[in-house]
């Protein structure tokens, strides 16, 4: 029996579509539910089908497969799926996709125990995911889906199933999207909703499809904001009472809708933070966030330069960088604020922002940056951190974090992100990026380096060039070299 598609979504954004049909091998070594449940199926993103495969010498347009599975994890996953963003350990890779298969190759088939436990940690992010933990023998597109900020990561390849032939390959190439959380979100749980309803009609009295069916009814249930917190930024649960009642008087309550859209800058912060963040270090950040809360906002000189639909570096996080401090440069009048070296302090002066140094125990922490219509951007610089204890360095994590407050305001005009090993990769190479050039813009540094007397690629030309653009050396030799006034060579040699 040929049943007609149900879409949820947009194919040009996203969408899940399904139907089910009747079961080829008539219920042969299967439940009463997974032979109801039989089907075909096809994930669309950006108007790319993530299901079309070849095979055979032909090329299919869905999965072909028992639904149940695939229902039954979107259900039992499904506050971790939409709501947890941290790797289970630092990973410098952009997306969920990479950060796994990075892990396979570097902990799988070792047996000591410290190895093996990180390795067993990466197994059970896979499973909460990544699709493919559900196929249970379907041959399902290589896809991965997290929370990050506001949106959801989708990520994609084509690794090789266990037992398949070469000539069975999905079509899309890898790669990546980030897309506002509802846009993913909303059409996956309409189509739980109808699947399950669909499958109501077809079977009765299935105790499996009852429990499938009370899981979705929780999704939208009522309290599960703590939860769903819980998945993103634990810790921010751990606070001392008198703290976390003021936290939770600026959160924004969850509606019904079976997910957070959009997520408290305060609680945002801990997704930036080590999970494992001590008690003095997360009632500091979050008291110097709430003391930020004045009601005072932007400047305006600040409000213009922010972009009206801020973006998260999907491709090239670094080129991201770099055009937004040219644009911010040019924006601001550069000649004015700089001479012979560009004034940081006298850029977020002038802008309004806020600049304060802290000692926190954790010294991965860089720095942090808050900022919100009702907040005073501010500027947190952690003397503890290795890169902070010299001005050079100083000044550099300035830049950086005047990236965050300008590009990176996905919750409702809002920032608060740590900088460190568990921030967002791509977010945070771009606000690396953006620093360089702001610091180091390419007219300045053509004019100083035609006034050297020795040649630029010796030890004593690089260290009189950061000495007069008061950058650290090694922060100058990677800009030199992605500007491509050094190769791979000089730079490796006057970095020994």
């Amino acid at each position: 029996m040929e049943n007609s598609w149900n879409l949820f979504g947009e194919k040009e954004r996203f969408a899940f579509e399904f139907r089910f049909v009747d079961d080829p091998d008539d219920g042969q070594a299967a439940t009463y539910l997974e032979s109801a449940s039989w089907g075909e199926f096809r994930f669309w993103v950006r108007g790319r089908n993530m299901c079309q495969h070849h095979h055979k010498e032909q090329i299919h347009q869905e999965i072909a497969w028992y639904l149940s599975p695939l229902l039954i994890w979107l259900t039992e996953n499904w506050d971790p799926l939409f709501h947890e963003e941290r790797f289970p350990l630092p990973c410098n890779k952009p997306n969920a996709r990479m950060g796994y298969l990075d892990s396979l190759r570097r902990y799988l088939g070792d047996f000591d125990p410290i190895i093996e436990s990180k390795g067993e940690a990466w197994f059970g992010w896979w499973q909460r995911h990544a699709l493919r933990s559900c196929r249970q023998g379907g041959l399902f597109p290589d896809l991965f889906f997290r929370r990050l900020i506001d949106f959801v990561e989708i990520s994609w390849g084509n690794f090789p199933l266990e037992g398949v032939g070469e000539d069975f390959y999905f079509t899309a190439p890898q790669g990546s999207v980030c897309l506002p959380v509802e846009q993913v979100v909303k059409p996956l749980l309409n189509g739980l909703e109808t699947a399950i309803s669909q499958l109501s009609n077809k079977i009765s009295h299935d105790k499996e499809l009852e429990a499938l069916a009370a899981r979705v009814a929780i999704i939208k249930g009522p309290d599960r904001l703590q939860e769903r917190l819980f998945w993103y930024a634990s810790k921010i649960y751990h606070a001392g009472e008198v703290v976390l009642s003021r936290v939770q008087g600026i959160m924004k309550p969850e509606e019904s809708i079976g997910f957070v859209r959009r997520l408290s800058p305060a609680v945002a912060m801990f997704g930036s933070l080590s999970p494992e963040i001590g008690d003095t270090d997360r009632e500091c950040l979050i008291s110097y966030y709430i003391n930020a809360h004045n009601n005072s906002g932007d400047s305006d000189r600040l409000r213009p330069l922010i972009p009206n639909e801020p973006t998260l570096p999907d491709k090239n996080p670094f080129d991201a960088g770099y055009d937004a401090a040219l644009d911010f440069l040019d924006a601001i009048n550069e000649s004015v604020l700089r001479s012979e070296w560009v004034d940081i302090h006298s850029i977020c002066n002038d802008l309004g922002i806020h600049i304060d140094e802290v000692q926190l125990n954790d010294s991965n922490i860089r720095g942090v940056a808050f900022a919100g219509d009702s907040v005073t951007p501010t500027i947190l610089i952690n003397t503890a951190h290795t890169n902070n204890q010299e001005e050079v360095g100083k000044r550099f994590s300035i830049g950086h974090e005047l990236c965050h407050i300008l590009h990176d305001r996905f919750f409702g005009g809002e920032v608060s992100i740590a900088s460190g090993q568990w921030a967002p990769v791509n977010i945070e190479k771009r606000a690396n990026a953006f620093s360089a050039m702001l610091l180091m813009p390419l007219d300045l540094i053509n004019d100083k380096i035609s006034l050297l007397t020795v040649p630029l690629d010796t030890q004593e030309g690089v260290e009189s060039l950061a000495g007069q653009l008061k950058i650290s050396k090694k922060a100058l030799l990677w800009h030199l070299y992605n500007l491509n006034k050094l190769d791979w060579s000089q730079r490796a040699k006057l970095d020994a």
